[in-house]
């Protein structure tokens, strides 16, 4: 009986590796559409009134939070360049650690040492700290406000004309499913309200 549960356990160890790499490669094939969804050309207009303008914005900071701060960090370490190569290349190491946070969270899902103690939000902010921190120590938080300064048209010009799907304006059910796959409820009813400022400033005119 031991032989036999050696035997199994070398299959159950590949099986697992398989389940993990084909989550690896889902989220990535998610994240390659997220970036194509980001810098589409099509999906840019201008807002029809302030309100079509304000509701962009909050749905736009929601969803695309992750590349606004990438963003910011490139842009950052851009900035670290020429006068701070060493802090530059600390801040690259301790990124590929979160980073590598970031990819077990996607590939274990339903770990409690990663979703109760290693809480992500708690990680983010002690990173956040940590950078600013090393910054500090370095005199290159003027770097970061430059980093700030240079992205921040980008991140506005981005949330304002950054307009809803038109799959997922047009074709989301009261449940918020759209082919498939789960909408966000809240982001449909951001573009049902854009949607209606159009169509009372079209009444209006």
């Amino acid at each position: 009986m031991a032989t036999h549960g050696a035997i199994l356990r070398p299959s159950a160890v590949l099986s697992a590796a398989t389940a993990a790499a084909e989550r690896a490669r889902f989220h990535a094939r998610s994240a390659r559409r997220a970036i194509t969804r980001f810098a589409r050309p099509g999906a840019f207009s201008l807002p029809s009134n302030r309100s079509a303008a304000a509701s962009r914005i909050s749905r736009n900071l929601a969803a695309f939070r992750i590349h606004y701060a990438l963003l910011l960090w490139f842009s950052l370490l851009i900035f670290l360049c020429p006068s701070h190569r060493a802090t530059m290349l600390f801040l690259m190491l301790i990124s590929k650690v979160i980073l590598s946070y970031a990819v077990l969270l996607r590939l274990f899902p339903n770990s409690a040492l990663l979703h109760r103690i290693l809480v992500p939000r708690i990680v983010a902010g002690i990173f956040v700290v940590f950078v600013i921190i090393q910054l500090a120590l370095a005199s290159a938080i003027v770097n970061l406000f430059l980093a700030i300064a240079a992205v921040s048209p980008i991140v506005v010009a981005h949330a304002i004309f950054r307009t809803p799907d038109a799959s997922l304006a047009a074709g989301a059910g009261e449940n918020g499913k759209v082919a498939g796959e789960m909408v966000p409820i809240s982001e449909k009813k951001d573009a049902d309200l854009e949607s209606a400022g159009v169509q009372c400033s079209d009444r209006s005119a």
